[in-house]
């Protein structure tokens, strides 16, 4: 029976980390930037002086390393897989002879299911292996009084380290002891009281700062937010095991011929209830979101490119593609050539959620507006749990750096400092402290500190046309804020506007010569007027083109099929954007 589940094991193993890899790479560089694990005595302390706090401790140990390939989906996997062993060996103490692979495999999936979620705390699931290694315990003691002991210390420590699994932990206890009728059994209801007391006290003395994270697993959820209802699975299924386990306990050895039946059946079911518990909970929608922001925080910015092409309908994406497109220089040259769809996909409605701010600081970093970027730092900062978001600390620092507040980038980098991922950035950007000199002279900081305006626009949210002026013609060696701009009226299809700036700004430093989508918007904006055509230098096979597409709509102008037919020639041009969409 030790082999055969050793075998099980391995193979659950390699099937969780595979499909893990293969669906959900993303997901783990997601979820390790929303905490930062600190090599501090503090740190240390001030996690495990709460309930539940060394488990957190541990998740976050583990958590750190998921910025590295591979590691988030073999750690998650091998958490997975150590609960089915406990449990495994945690079934073969109650039926020893009965291969129970079915029940083995249950706590797997059903951590699965949550943790598809990058609201859950890996908390949770370091604390269940606790649990269930204080239960496997308990039942390796022979006499009650000795597990009556053990299960009373093990509820305060569970309660102290692992936080509100305990009261699963006592709830199993005692469901234990009624379902063998044990002489004197009711003794172990101390277990569950003991249980509600230390939750009820830790809220009571404001240790816990709401009931359901005391009593529930909600607390190995986000605590800002509601926790989806497969946060319960695990809890649920845990008695159930007991129960089944306790109807076989009789069980004798079997023939290998029926015991070969009867593990191929429950390794079906068990593919059967993965399958229906993984597809109904597997947040595939947001998996690209994901990959866009890997590649995003990376520089992985042709890799964004490639997977644009086509119809884009969701304006994260949009966003993404449009930021990538700037961080290369070519915003304003081949902004039509992907499926625009208005000014939101270039700029994203702010609405308070944190991808949204997170995007909107890099967004305004690209530009050079570094006000806003702080400030949407900060406002993410607020929604991270824990001790902060290391990627905004990658961005305060920066800011602050570029504003010569070397105070306040001095205690970011000191925070960072001691993390595993991040110290060795910390430390390269700790030379630009007090030294205006070197960061002016830095590539990167150097052009934003260039583009610093006198006056701050944090409140100045009704004109960011202006604000990305005075960007731009406070350094106008760098297009990104021009181009920006003139690409949002473009989406917008205010051409009174789109006139203003190259009225204003052709010809001058801040706009030397125009890029392509600016050149096919002057045709659109000077149409009937063909001698401003060469006044802006518009080339000749560019103004042939646009007569041909001209004679085309004409041509199509009763036809309700046009849209598609002219995409295929001109679905790149300006020109088709501000008829068709």
């Amino acid at each position: 029976m030790r082999y055969r589940i050793v075998v099980f094991a391995l193979l659950l193993f390699g099937i969780l980390f595979a499909g893990l890899q293969w669906a959900y790479q993303f997901h783990f560089f997601f979820i390790e930037q929303n905490q930062m694990f600190l090599f501090t005595s503090y740190y240390f302390t001030d996690q495990v002086s709460e309930p539940g706090g060394l488990a957190n401790y541990l998740g976050e140990f583990l958590v750190q390393f998921f910025a590295y390939p591979f590691a988030g989906a073999f750690l998650t996997a091998l958490l997975l897989t150590g609960a089915s062993v406990l449990t495994a060996l945690i079934c073969k103490r109650i039926a020893p002879a009965a291969p129970l692979y079915l029940l083995y495999a249950l706590p797997a999936v059903a951590l699965l299911c949550i943790h598809f979620g990058f609201n859950y705390l890996y908390q949770g699931t370091v604390a269940y292996l606790m649990m269930l290694a204080a239960f496997y315990l308990y039942l390796s003691l022979r006499a009650f009084k000795v597990r009556l002991i053990a299960g009373g210390v093990s509820v305060f420590l569970l309660f102290w380290w692992a936080g509100s699994v305990a009261l699963l932990y006592a709830f199993c206890a005692a469901l234990w002891e009624g379902l063998n009728r044990t002489p004197k059994g009711y003794w172990v209801l101390i277990l569950p009281v003991e249980a509600v007391i230390l939750a009820y006290g830790s809220v009571y003395l404001s240790v816990v700062g709401m009931y359901r994270w005391a009593f529930l697993p909600d607390m190995y959820y986000h605590h800002g937010l509601e926790p989806e209802k497969e946060i319960y699975y695990a809890w649920i299924c845990l008695p159930l095991i007991l129960c089944v386990a306790w109807l076989f306990r009789k069980s004798g050895k079997q023939p290998i011929k029926k015991e070969m039946i009867g593990a191929v059946v429950q390794l079906l079911l068990i593919v059967a209830v993965s399958w229906l518990g993984v597809t109904n909970h597997i947040d595939l929608k947001s998996a690209r979101l994901k990959r866009f922001d890997h590649y995003a925080r990376t520089g992985q910015w042709d890799n964004i490119l490639i997977r644009c092409k086509g119809q884009l309908t969701n304006y994260l994406y949009l966003n993404y593609l449009n930021l990538a497109l700037a961080e290369k220089g070519v915003l304003a040259d081949e902004l039509f050539k992907y499926d625009q769809r208005g000014v939101s996909g270039i700029f994203i409605p702010w609405n308070r959620t944190v991808q949204p701010t997170i995007l909107l600081s890099d967004i305004h970093f690209a530009i050079g507006n570094c006000a806003i970027s702080q400030e949407m730092a900060f406002e993410a900062m607020v929604s991270t749990p824990g001790y902060g978001n290391p990627r905004l600390f990658q961005r305060l620092i920066q800011t602050n750096l570029i504003y010569g507040a070397y105070p306040v980038a001095e205690k970011y980098l000191d925070m960072l400092e001691h993390t595993w991922n991040y110290r060795d950035w910390s430390r390269a950007h700790r030379k630009f402290l007090y030294n205006d000199e070197m960061v002016e002279n830095d590539p990167l900081l150097g052009k934003k500190r260039k583009g610093l305006v006198a006056e701050s626009f944090l409140s100045n949210t009704t004109a960011a046309g202006s604000d990305l002026i005075a960007i731009a013609s406070q350094n106008p060696g760098d297009q990104t804020a021009i181009e920006y701009f003139g690409c949002a009226v473009l989406l917008l299809k205010d051409m009174n506007a789109f006139k203003e700036i190259i009225e204003t700004h052709y010809g001058t430093p801040v706009l030397p010569t125009l890029p392509h989508a600016f050149q096919e918007a002057v045709i659109t904006l000077y149409e009937s007027q063909p001698e401003m055509w060469e006044h802006y230098q518009i080339p000749q096979a560019m103004t042939e083109r646009f007569k041909e597409f001209k004679k085309q709509v004409l041509a199509h102008r009763n036809n309700s099929g046009a849209p598609n037919l002219l995409r295929r020639s001109y679905g790149d041009t300006y020109w088709f954007y501000f008829m068709f969409k």
